[in-house]
């Protein structure tokens, strides 16, 4: 019998298509994303009213999709940060390689010391580099203006100092001590500059700045509340800790 067992006929299993799982998951993947979109829009609404669903951002009010891309953004972002302008950021630069700062190090941190000291302190207490524009300029500036003096009285010297640190493999001083001490002659006799010892810019040093003190300088967490009194006299436990040691 074509039936085979039991007269039963056989019937063919219809194919499922290729792109079936595909067109699925796509299907299933634009309703994930309407519900989200659905959801961000009900969140807008209650932060910013209904005018703030389904405007777009040129005042198109059909514009559908410039209206979603806003009710987006209000719903991953709902906070403004604010951020200083180009103008409050733009300063000069100091174009200078490597080894033109570290041969100038010792010389620099001395001369530079309180500007560098009062932007530290500063990003150190606000912990927000917004707040530290103004003490962030000092510092560059005074690093134009070491330079321009190096520049104007002891360019030689200190050319031939960066230049052998430059060629000498790993930038170490000890390969260029001659051109160090006639470096550090110049800025003498001309500047009046003396090289610091060593270890005496890393010193502990207190900075004495005019900067009011942050409400909390520290940004330590709020102290929690004291646990409240037990009421009643406290009497020890009936059977102890009831806690046994089981050995074997």
């Amino acid at each position: 019998q074509p039936g085979g067992m039991g007269g039963a006929e056989a019937k063919s299993r219809p194919q499922t298509p290729r792109n079936f799982l595909a067109l699925r998951m796509l299907c299933v993947s634009r309703l994930d994303g309407a519900r989200r979109l659905r959801a961000a829009a009900a969140h807008a609404q209650t932060l910013g009213g209904p005018s703030a669903v389904g405007r777009g951002v040129q005042g198109d009010p059909g514009d559908a999709t410039s209206g979603i891309s806003s009710v987006r953004a209000t719903a991953i972002m709902p906070g403004i940060v604010e951020l200083p302008t180009l103008e409050d950021l733009k300063v000069q630069e100091v174009k200078v390689s490597s080894s033109v700062l570290k041969a100038a190090a010792h010389h620099y941190g001395a001369q530079c010391d309180k500007p560098n000291k009062e932007f530290m302190l500063c990003r150190w207490e606000e912990k927000d580099p917004r707040r530290c524009l103004e003490e962030g300029k000092l510092v560059n500036q005074c690093a134009l203006d070491f330079f321009r003096q190096i520049k104007r009285h002891c360019a030689e010297p200190f050319t031939e100092y960066w230049t052998c640190i430059d060629y000498s493999g790993l930038q170490l001083f000890r390969h260029c001590r001659k051109q160090q001490a006639k470096f550090d002659e110049c800025v003498l006799d001309k500047l009046g500059w003396v090289r610091p010892d060593l270890g005496e810019l890393s010193k502990v040093t207190k900075v004495k700045t005019d900067r009011p003190l942050p409400e909390n300088p520290y940004h330590s967490r709020a102290r929690p509340e004291p646990n409240p009194e037990a009421e009643g006299d406290l009497k020890p436990a009936k059977h102890g800790s009831r806690l046994f040691f089981w050995t074997m």
